[in-house]
């Protein structure tokens, strides 16, 4: 009887062997690929990062000065046909100053100096022809930090699923280059995914209000941005 047991447990381990193997064999090799897109486009509107900070004895004067002066800026932009709806605060601080004193041992100390206060806005302006003397106009209305300038799509839905598309079809020829060569024949896509591109940012650097006397427009190249799109494909083959 345990002959006969031991029997019947190595055949149905050797069937189940037999089993695994056969599924084995019948898994098709695969190749992965990625497939990587590039579309130009042209931006239709810049984010201008603008703002103002002052210095003041009292926090009252510190954030009076600066809000006055931000004021003026989005009175500016407004009157520049900018909408308020394309007029954002971004940023606001109020914090203490100091200022270096250097005691007669020689020894430097940060003493209290007032107050700071800052205030920045970001506008967008879709008039790119029209970038460099918006700028200039905001510097001469009191603006003495420009933090930048991005040049943005208002919308890339579509850009993004051309170069989506673009990047699959990249994939499709690599790896019929790779089966012509090792002399195989793709069989079917065993699985895709996905990793969306970026748009490279331009920026300006920052405009002191020194610079405000003489006039002339800030000059910005809009350029192109880059929608990338890249992909990576399992393919089988037989």
């Amino acid at each position: 009887m345990r002959i006969h047991l031991a029997a019947l447990l190595g055949l149905a381990a050797l069937t189940a062997a037999s089993t695994m193997a056969m599924a084995d064999d019948k898994t098709p090799p695969t190749m992965s690929i990625t497939g990587r897109a590039t579309i130009e486009a042209k931006p239709d509107y810049a984010a201008v990062s603008i703002g103002v900070s002052n210095k003041a004895q009292t926090t009252a004067a510190a954030i009076d000065a600066t809000s006055s002066a931000a004021g003026k800026i989005a009175a500016a932009a407004k009157a520049f046909g900018i909408e308020p709806r394309d007029i954002q605060t971004s940023y606001v601080s109020l914090q203490p100053a100091y200022r270096p004193v250097r005691d007669p041992s020689g020894v430097v100390e940060q003493k209290p100096d007032g107050y700071s206060a800052s205030n920045s806005v970001v506008v967008r302006v879709r008039d790119l022809g029209k970038l460099g003397e918006f700028l200039r106009n905001v510097v001469d209305g009191g603006a003495n930090h420009i933090g930048g300038v991005a040049f943005e799509l208002s919308d890339s839905t579509k850009l993004e699923g051309e170069a989506l598309a673009a990047a699959v079809k990249d994939a499709r020829r690599q790896a019929d280059i790779i089966a012509e060569a090792a002399g195989v024949k793709i069989a079917r896509i065993e699985s895709i995914s996905v990793s969306q591109g970026y748009r490279p940012m331009a920026r300006v650097a920052s405009a002191p209000r020194a610079m405000a006397r003489e006039r002339a427009d800030v000059p910005v190249e809009a350029g192109s941005l880059d929608v990338q799109s890249e992909v990576q494909v399992t393919f089988s083959f037989n």
